[in-house]
């Protein structure tokens, strides 16, 4: 091999390694760029299928592609259905007579493109993914995730925890709208389950099934939830789960791919429903990391009050882990709207929602039932947890948060009950049991959950920041109608 050749092929070989490293980084780049709003496409729908927003009564008709968004429901009649498809490639119907929060689903930015969404094998990129059942079933199917994403689907007595498999969630309730039974049967894949009232995950696999319940009562005191016991699963509910799935990614292909990348465009040129200047304060703050964040909202929500949630939220978009010192941040600089704070900021951080309540309870104590909740209507799996943490940081308002948040979540008043009492010491077991079935009579009275001021509406225009709704007063749940499903693939 003469010089002249040498060079030509050490040349090939550094653009090679050039071209290899620069597709590394940009890999890179992706996997560790801070998670969004997802999209999740409303592929199909039959029947009386509602939707609405956890914090309100407002509600969309029903539209094939629609976008949805954290933090909205899903309730489907006796006899209809919904079809959803999330940005991640996950698929998952709702079947008759059920009710499903949409709580939480954030990706890392991905090059969203049709022929990708065709010849997607796994998700895309980095995603977290939370939902909760309050009754009737759901059917999912997931692709491998990446490492470091997440998918738990909870009910009120316990959680789905999943990698990429195809499942079905069932979650039965008793006439008194209690929760009964809760039940995973997996037809591929793994899940890992776990009980409400504590103990390990269970894993469950392919061929199986496995079953949580409330025990009875006995001599007035509430049932215990029991640890997942595991059985097989029938091979036609197996075959049911995997059909269901296949027909969603086939049946919504051509509707997702077009929403999915019309939505991708409208997220990345959504105005703010903030001002020009209160954006561009955030966005300047929040490159210079999460201390000027939260001197940003300060000042802004010190200049605008009435506003001071969707400045939260705005900023809890930017610098989601700052989430609870946003809040209690927006909340000293307006108290009045400290529950509304609370739950506009939940909603776009869920998974921070425990924090959430007490930082912005231990800011505005007069208004920590209130904020207790506020946060428990949108992030209802953490409910009790929320009860507990909030009421350990005003043990004086103990019981008022227990009836808060059981009217905000009736079904898991027990658990509400429980965990203060176990979390509050020398609180008086017996007035938090009464507040909280106070709490209960007062939802049942409205007819539905008691929803305390909260977060943004469902007919959000803008997907990033969320709208609070105009009062801090007590909503009850709204009931909407949903567009139609289908699914990636």
């Amino acid at each position: 091999m003469n010089l002249s050749t040498t060079l030509r092929t050490a040349f090939q070989l550094l653009a090679i390694a050039f071209l290899a490293f620069q597709a590394s980084a940009k890999a890179q780049e992706t996997a560790d760029a801070p998670m969004k709003n997802g999209i999740i496409v409303l592929t199909a729908f039959e029947g009386d299928v509602k939707i609405s927003s956890s914090s309100s009564d407002q509600t969309q008709a029903p539209t094939k592609g629609a976008i949805l968004k954290q933090g909205q429901i899903i309730i489907t009649g006796p006899k209809a259905k919904a079809s959803l498809a999330f940005e991640n490639g996950i698929v998952m119907e709702v079947a008759p007579s059920s009710k499903f929060l949409i709580q939480e689903f954030q990706q890392a930015p991905w090059d969203v493109a049709p022929d990708k969404l065709a010849e997607m094998k796994s998700e895309p990129s980095k995603s977290k993914t939370t939902g909760f059942l309050e009754y009737g079933d759901i059917i999912t199917g997931v692709k491998k995730l990446k490492p470091g994403s997440s998918l738990e689907v909870s009910t009120p007595l316990g959680t789905a925890g999943i990698r990429g498999t195809d499942f079905k969630t069932t979650a039965v309730k008793n006439s008194d709208g209690t929760p009964k039974a809760f039940t995973v049967g997996v037809a591929s894949g793994e899940v890992g389950v776990r009980s409400a009232g504590g103990g390990d995950t269970v894993p469950v696999a392919a061929g199986s099934s496995s079953s949580v319940s409330m025990s009875s009562s006995q001599g007035g005191q509430s049932g215990a939830i029991t640890q997942p016991a595991t059985s097989q699963l029938s091979a036609e509910a197996g075959s049911s789960i995997l059909s269901s799935v296949s027909s969603q990614r086939s049946s919504g292909q051509a509707v997702f791919a077009q929403s999915v990348v019309a939505a991708a465009q409208n997220r990345e040129s959504a105005s703010s429903s903030l001002s020009p200047e209160q954006q561009k304060t955030l966005e300047e703050a929040a490159s210079k990391g999460d201390e000027a964040v939260l001197e940003a909202v300060q000042q802004l929500a010190t200049e605008t009050p009435t506003a001071a949630a969707e400045i939260a939220a705005a900023a809890a978009e930017l610098a989601p882990n700052a989430a609870p010192q946003i809040a209690s941040t927006a909340a000293l600089a307006s108290p009045a709207l400290a529950a509304q704070i609370a739950a506009s900021v939940a909603t776009v951080a869920p998974s921070s929602a425990t924090a959430i309540a007490t930082s912005v309870a231990q800011a505005v104590p007069a208004s920590a039932a209130a904020v207790a909740g506020a946060v428990a209507s949108v992030a209802p799996s953490t409910a009790p947890q929320i009860a507990a943490s909030v009421a350990a940081a005003v043990p004086e308002a103990a019981a008022q948060i227990a009836q808060s948040v059981a009217a905000a979540q009736p079904q898991q008043s027990a658990q509400v009950t429980s965990q203060i009492v176990e979390s509050v010491a020398g609180v008086d077991a017996q007035a938090v049991g009464d507040a909280a079935q106070s709490g209960v009579q007062q939802s049942t009275n409205t007819g539905t959950s008691a929803q305390p001021p909260a977060p943004p509406s469902s007919i959000n225009t803008n997907p990033q920041v969320p709208v609070p709704p105009p009062t801090p007063t007590p909503i009850p749940t709204p009931q909407a109608t949903p567009p139609e499903i289908r699914s990636p693939r």
